[in-house]
């Protein structure tokens, strides 16, 4: 089937036929059948290399747009909130669908994804062990693909990865087959079971059919090109042209791509089978991408530029880059979509583009890419939207009603409206504009009795392009909707349960003749409606339990046609109930859309917040780390707290003013000035007033020079972890906090393991660029955890990157400072001028040791002589 957009009876079909889900059309539920684009009416044609060029349909063929590697398998499932850590997952069939729409509305014509094609070695790998294909991994590498075609886009799909990331890589087979991955995995390229290994993996890939389109990947136009390999360096001649040959038998209509880590790769120039030589960047520079197009168009090939920092992306570097013929394609590193149930997607790599953008700097990247891919294809980005907003929540707190919704691909951003029984729609979020990273919002002038809420999304001119379903609500209860792409919502389900996209969503019910159970638990539930789609009045079971695990007892819901094929399942005016649950038997015959629940709010008071204090720094203390933290205790009955911090007692020209602070605490993003003293207000308020309390301290006057890291601020071991998360293509290697170094507080102690891929570290974005300029080099307290270790300190300044390697003689501690005249770029970094005006990243990397060791490090700092 192709993934088109049909109505909800053929959906109903699809899922009676096969007794659940088994058979996958996408389908909109209740909304009339859209056309297929025009590109889409016929197959379009593939991408074709006419000597160093591309065509389509004769026509020249030059693209730019973003990587977008996690389409396939995504580290980055959960991690909006801390007590719900990124995981290891398929992506939802939203986060595909918003990515790809969001690519769109960018003006890209092709995209980049790593693991649509490397998926070998995690469980949930299209290949976990060698030789044992995980077939469910297939299913969002189809919807993807199929999506993508839908979209009218193009992808490239590296097949392994040089590096060992949590979707695998290379040195899977090596260990497979107990094969040494010494001389940086030398032996895979030169080892005849090794390579036997990745051709077979490349087979089932390439030949595997589609669910959703119902044709094999190597006749699907819409891969424009298949590429050995993401970075990979190393390569052999022989393996080149073996490699790139295998893939053109397979696939003769595709193009084949290649490329190592820097710059050109003379095997990958050389091979015959080759059409494409793939360079990446960071940073970019015109004159490098200049270099490395004209040594691929020399050698006969199509160049493209497949990855370069987006921090770079200006118009100065890409109109310079669109106006090289020789340049076929670039494509960013790397864009992310919304979270599937408030703001974006986060990932801490430093290169992370969401649109419109979170902060100045990402807006004009966006910008400059969304009009450097206008440039590229000859045509403006399309003004395209994507699913509409949904309220994920709707909370009473204290009086104050708080909003978080899932946000729409392509929009400039959101508007909240309210209305009253009987009233009129009225915006109340003020003149600006919200972005998805508002919520949760508050509405501040949250009037009594019962209101409705619907969010708007907005273009760039302020139209509105979509609206949310409206949530009624009062200042005593809390709504939560479940839109079922995953199962942090739900306390839990049975295994059989599968889910099926639908066009905007997902339909869940169990396998074909299995039973199975979706369980909520949530303290005073009120009321329920589950929307199900059925081809006749739905024989669903609901029951509901005190305590929401035990005790279960059968309620009649309320049935109501809801559009074409969908019902509502509505029961209301429970009481002492602590879990809900929706019960498929053996021959039932509907499936779950959509779960929204209600429930008395624990967060009711009538009087204004109480008393609290600040606790960290102590009042009137002295000597406070200039990265100090601040918390306070909380205060009763609060929906949030605003701060104001000033080196005037009248609390005027503040270097700190925030509101909507949900819970106790404030971490600077900056250094507090030193030897000041600092006045600090911090408010709490509900909707029925507010709770002052006032304090001040005094920061440590410390020598010239810039406080890069302390590690005093952190308030647990997870959190340091949070600031310095592991370079997941390295060896295992972990951060805690440990007895303080130099000063008070805190140390950070790094320990690791040395392991098959040959280094390990941590990588600190800084939470706002540090200016460096007027300083001498770097100083830092260590304390090594064995005779000759070696810790290599780099940072990222102006998007160049610099680093230099230390040894150590001895395990005592001791004071280290380093020049910046010592450092030097990476090997393989593009070089660049040092410009310390913005640095933003400094990484760690420890070695020098054989075994599991650590060593101990604090007070960084750029030093001034």
């Amino acid at each position: 089937m192709t993934l088109r957009i049909r109505r909800t009876a053929i959906a109903l079909v699809a899922v009676l036929a096969t007794g659940a889900l088994s058979a996958p059309p996408a389908v909109a539920a209740g909304r009339p059948a859209a056309p297929d684009p025009p590109s889409r009416r016929a197959d379009p044609a593939f991408v074709v290399r006419d000597g160093t060029r591309l065509t389509v349909a004769g026509r020249p063929f030059r693209f730019a747009g973003p990587n977008a590697y996690w389409l396939g398998l995504d580290e980055n499932v959960g991690g909006i909130d801390p007590a719900d850590p990124p995981a290891v997952d398929y992506p939802t069939y939203f986060r595909i669908r918003d990515g790809l729409t969001t690519a769109r509305r960018m003006g890209a014509t092709v995209v980049r994804a790593h693991t649509l094609g490397v998926s070998t070695g995690h469980p949930k790998s299209l290949e976990p062990t060698l030789g044992q294909v995980n077939p469910e991994a297939f299913d969002r590498i189809d919807y993807a693909i199929a999506e993508a075609g839908r979209q009218g886009l193009r992808l490239v799909v590296p097949l392994t990865d040089n590096w060992q990331y949590y979707h695998g890589g290379r040195y899977d087979f090596l260990r497979w087959l107990g094969l040494s991955t010494d001389d940086d995995g030398a032996l895979f390229y030169t080892d005849p079971a090794a390579r036997a290994a990745f051709k077979q993996y490349v087979r089932t890939l390439l030949t595997h059919v589609n669910r959703y389109t119902g044709k094999a990947y190597v006749d699907d136009p819409t891969i424009m090109a298949w590429e050995l390999g993401n970075e990979l360096n190393g390569m052999t001649a022989d393996w080149v042209d073996d490699l790139a040959g295998h893939v053109k038998t397979l696939a003769p209509r595709q193009l084949v791509a290649a490329g190592s880590q820097h710059g050109t790769d003379p095997a990958v120039l050389a091979s015959p089978h080759v059409d494409i030589s793939d360079s990446h960047y960071y940073p970019p520079t015109a004159a490098g991408i200049a270099a490395d197009a004209a040594a691929a168009t020399a050698a006969g090939k199509v160049y493209i530029a497949g990855e370069y920092g987006s921090g770079q992306a200006t118009d100065e570097l890409l109109d310079q880059v669109a106006a090289n013929p020789d340049v076929s394609g670039a494509l960013f590193w790397s864009l992310f979509g919304h979270h599937d149930h408030s703001g974006f997607v986060p990932h801490g790599d430093g290169f992370t583009v969401h649109y419109p953008g979170d902060t100045p700097a990402m807006r004009a990247a966006v910008s400059a890419l969304t009009r450097f891919a206008a440039t590229m294809s000859g045509r403006p980005a399309p003004a395209v939207t994507g699913d509409r907003p949904l309220l994920t929540a709707v909370d009473a707190d204290y009086g104050i009603t708080t909003l978080r919704w899932r946000g729409t691909a392509g929009a400039a951003g959101y508007l909240v409206q309210r209305r009253g029984p009987g009233g009129a729609w009225a915006t109340v979020s003020g003149a600006r504009l919200l972005s998805a990273d508002d919520a949760p919002w508050y509405d501040l002038t949250t009037p009594a009795g019962r209101v409705t809420y619907r969010v708007v999304a907005v273009d760039t001119t302020g139209a509105a392009v979509a609206v949310s379903a409206p949530v009624g609500t009062d200042p005593t209860s809390d709504q939560t909707y479940d839109p079922l792409e995953d199962w942090f919502v739900s306390a839990g389900h049975s295994d059989s349960l599968r889910r099926t996209p639908t066009a905007d969503g997902v339909l869940v019910a169990p396998a074909r003749g299995r039973s199975g159970e979706l369980r909520y638990r949530r303290d005073d539930l009120t009321a329920a409606t589950v929307t199900v789609a059925s081809a006749g009045r739905p024989r669903a079971v609901v029951e509901v339990s005190a305590d929401g695990t035990t005790g279960w007892r059968a309620v009649r819901p309320r049935v109501d046609k809801a559009g074409h094929g969908r019902w509502t399942l509505s029961v209301t005016g429970l009481r002492a109930v602590g879990g809900i649950r929706v019960v498929w038997r053996r021959d039932a015959r509907f499936a779950v859309a959509s779960v929204a629940l209600s429930a008395r709010s624990d967060s009711v008071t009538s009087t204004a917040p109480g008393t609290f204090a600040l606790t960290a720094p102590a009042p009137d203390s002295t000597g406070v780390s200039r990265l100090a933290a601040l918390d306070w205790s909380a205060a009763p009955g609060t929906a949030y707290y605003s701060l104001t911090v000033s080196e005037h007692a009248d609390l005027s020209a503040p270097l700190v003013a925030v509101s909507g602070l949900r819970t106790p605490g404030f971490t600077p993003t900056t250094a507090w000035p030193a030897g000041a003293t600092l006045h600090v207000r911090v408010t709490a308020t509900n909707g029925y007033g507010s709770t002052t309390t006032d304090a001040a301290f005094t920061s440590r006057a410390d020598l010239p020079g810039v406080v890069v890291d302390d590690f005093d601020t952190y308030p647990s071991d997870e959190a340091l972890t949070a600031a310095y998360p592991r370079n997941g293509g390295g060896d295992p290697i972990t951060t805690t906090l440990a007895p303080a170094g130099e000063g008070s507080g805190h140390s950070m102690r790094l320990s690791w393991t040395p392991g098959a891929s040959g280094y390990a570290g941590v990588i600190h974005n800084l939470p706002a660029a540090q200016d460096w300029r007027g300083t001498t080099g770097l100083r830092m307290w260590v304390e090594p955890g064995a005779d000759g270790q070696q810790v290599t300190v780099q940072f990222v300044a102006s998007g160049f990157y610099w680093e230099k390697t230390l040894t150590f003689t001895g395990t005592e501690p001791r004071v280290v400072q380093v020049p910046f005249a010592d450092f030097a770029p990476p090997p393989w970094a593009t070089p660049g001028p040092l410009d310390l005006g913005s640095v933003t990243q400094l990484s760690l990397y420890p070695g020098g040791t054989t075994g599991p060791s650590s060593l101990r490090l604090d007070s960084f700092g750029a030093y001034a002589s």
